[in-house]
């Protein structure tokens, strides 16, 4: 919000808005369009301008602007081809995730296969020794 240059007052908003296009000055680059809006004080009624925003315009030849436009058409094209690269490298990523948590279940349960063989390998051989210790017990009594 401006304030009043003469009683220092702040102001919401302009009676009237404008562009101006000013040329650049010594030093400077490009056309610079400025909107100016003028206020009107209420506390002691000066009217006064205020620049609101300004946009700078750099003048380009028509072959460089046309030469731009195309370079930027060309990264346009390689942005959405790498896009879709991206996405078929995260679809492929979550493919070989898929893969690898089903081979290492697969292979956990190869694992657990075979400790449950020798498990029972191991309860069969037990429970021989338990039926020969029955036997010499037997016969000892």
């Amino acid at each position: 919000m401006p304030n009043c240059p003469n009683c220092g007052n702040k102001e919401a908003l302009p009676t009237r808005t404008f562009n101006v296009i000013v040329e650049p000055s010594k030093g400077e680059r490009g056309m610079a369009e400025r909107r100016v809006g003028m206020y009107t004080c209420s506390k002691c009624g000066t009217k006064f301008p205020t620049v609101i925003s300004k946009q700078r315009y750099l003048i380009v030849a028509e072959e460089q602007l046309k030469a731009i436009q195309d370079e930027l058409s060309s990264v346009k094209k390689g942005n959405e081809e790498l896009t879709a690269k991206v996405q078929g490298m995260a679809e492929q990523q979550r493919e070989m995730e898929t893969s690898m948590d089903k081979a290492a279940k697969e292979n956990d349960m190869k694992r657990l296969q075979e400790k449950l063989a020798e498990l029972e390998e191991f309860v069969g051989y037990l429970r021989k020794e338990k039926g020969e210790l029955e036997q010499k017990a037997s016969r000892l009594r």
